[in-house]
């Protein structure tokens, strides 16, 4: 293997002030897992064969299962390795399953040639998505099922991570574990994490980090997992490569390499630096909303902007309650490393790395600082939302009253005018009543003469049953409508939930 001294290639950002192209909803990954075969155990293969199984928590089915999927893994091992030993830092690019066997071979030759020697490993690999469904969480990992399990025995690593190498989100906790001898001393410890996912909607592909420190050994072990050309993953390996492969301050080297949890500061430290961008386009979001509403406020137009700026309120609310989850995902995982780390003081303060040991302590503790600070900041803006909100619904609130208030005004018009119309219908009611039963052939006033004919009873006859009938007719179909209406509102006539539900499957309520 032959170190490449190219600087690496980084791609891109775009800056703060850059307005975020609108790009098409990704396609959720989990809706594509595949459930992991379980089989009864060999216990000849991992993870029954490492030190870091914990019986009671750790389904060791499942992990054969997962490694049981060749679909899991790629065909050729692809990733780059970044070792640091003697006081030099050597970063490998494109290693492929051969190179990464050389190098196992030789860091255990190195091993027992001079055993206590401090070294430490870093291995970047990386997650694909396959154009075939198979993977059991639709990422494939883009090291080889051969080297797969040659890392996993030989730097026993927990079997808890073995979802995290192959993409799978963690919504748990993040797992520290710890071995000790019969003296009680710490004989290995590990600890491992996925940091958030600040923009879910770029980045589906979680930034899983697995560290472990074999203390007789004196060897540290990462195992770093993202995306393809994540562009935060692609700046630490630069700041490695700069700092530590090029640089002849080998005091300056030894002493960052001295506390085991250096890397996952510096790992901590970019994933927090990924919130930035993502805040400030979210609060220029929620800026432009407020000066819509302001000024919707001082001079109301067409109240269809309303309904636009509702919509994109409740994009911004969105966004900001991940952000929210995220930035306690944050705080927690650096609430775990604190506490990890604190347990690796007896053994830094015996190494007499008491500077190592503070300085990444305060590191930790600032980024933790950082994550509270950001999520004050997260809940100032979905407060302001909030506040928005409030005005936008007060301002409809306030035009639905106004507009109320001018049919109300317009019904009392038209109430006054059907009044006057009803009162001249009454005045003139009897007369026009007497003139058209007078106005009638049934009756005679010729010659001065009042008569009437014989047949006026077929008048009576005609009209009393009309009416009768008109009232009948009137009445059913006030009944039939009535009905029709009840049927149409939902639960009007429940009987028990179930009942309801039953009933309302397949159809669709139109009142």
């Amino acid at each position: 293997m032959t170190q490449k001294s190219a600087n690496l290639q980084l791609s891109v950002t775009p800056s703060d002030s850059q307005a975020p192209q609108a790009r098409p909803p990704p396609t959720r990954l989990a809706r594509n897992y595949v459930a992991v075969e379980r089989r009864d155990l060999d216990f000849s293969q991992y993870p029954n064969n490492v030190e870091s199984l914990v019986p009671k928590l750790h389904d060791v089915q499942y992990s054969q299962g997962i490694l049981r999927n060749e679909k899991n893994f790629s065909f050729r091992t692809t990733c780059e390795i970044f070792q640091f030993s003697c006081g030099q830092g050597t970063l490998l690019h494109e290693v492929d399953d051969r190179g990464v066997e050389e190098f196992l071979l030789e860091t255990t030759k190195r091993a027992n040639t001079r055993p206590g020697e401090p070294e430490t490993h870093i291995i970047f690999c990386s997650l694909i998505k396959p154009d075939t469904i198979g993977p059991n969480f639709r990422l494939q990992s883009s090291l080889s099922l051969h080297t797969a399990r040659k890392l996993l025995d030989h730097y026993h690593i927990s079997p808890q991570f073995l979802p995290f190498l192959l993409g799978e989100p963690n919504y748990g906790a993040p797992g520290s574990f710890s071995s000790y001898d019969y003296n009680g001393y710490i004989t290995r410890t590990e600890f491992f994490c996925q940091h958030p996912r600040w923009n879910i909607h770029e980045n589906q592909q979680p930034w899983s980090v697995y560290m472990s420190y074999d203390v007789p050994a004196q060897r540290v072990f990462y195992l770093v997992v993202t995306g393809v050309n994540c562009p935060k993953n692609a700046l630490v390996k630069d700041r490695l490569f700069q700092s530590f492969c090029r640089s002849e301050d080998n005091n300056l080297a030894q002493r960052s390499f001295g506390d085991p949890f250096f890397i996952h500061t510096l790992i901590s430290h970019e994933s927090l630096n990924d919130l930035k961008p993502v805040m400030t386009v979210l609060r220029t979001h929620l800026y432009d909303q407020l000066d819509e509403v302001d000024a919707y406020a001082k001079k109301p137009s067409d109240r269809r902007k309303l309904e636009k700026l509702t919509t994109k309120l409740h994009m911004v609310s969105q966004d900001a309650d991940s952000l929210l989850a995220s930035s306690d995902m944050a705080i927690m995982v650096s609430d775990r490393m604190l506490e990890a780390h604190q347990v690796l003081q007896p053994l830094l303060f015996a190494q007499f790395k008491y500077d190592e040991y503070h300085k990444t302590a305060d590191s930790l503790a600032y980024l933790r600082h950082s994550a509270q600070t950001h999520k004050r900041w997260l809940t100032s803006y979905k407060n302001r939302k909030d506040i928005a909100m409030n005005l936008v619904f007060n301002l409809v609130t306030q035009q639905d009253a106004y507009t109320n208030i001018l049919i109300a005004q317009e019904a009392k018009r038209d109430g006054s005018s059907m009044k006057i119309i009803a009162a001249l219908t009454t005045f003139f009611l009897p007369a026009t009543f007497v003139a058209t039963i007078f106005g009638m052939a049934f009756f005679d006033f010729e010659g001065g003469v009042f008569s009437v004919a014989s047949n006026t009873w077929i008048y009576a006859a005609v009209t009393a049953p009309l009416m009768v009938v008109t009232i009948m007719v009137w009445y059913m179909w006030d009944k039939i409508s009535e009905g029709r209406h009840v049927k149409k509102l939902p639960f009007m006539r429940r009987r028990s939930v179930t009942s309801d539900i039953e009933e309302l499957k397949g159809k669709t309520l139109q009142l």
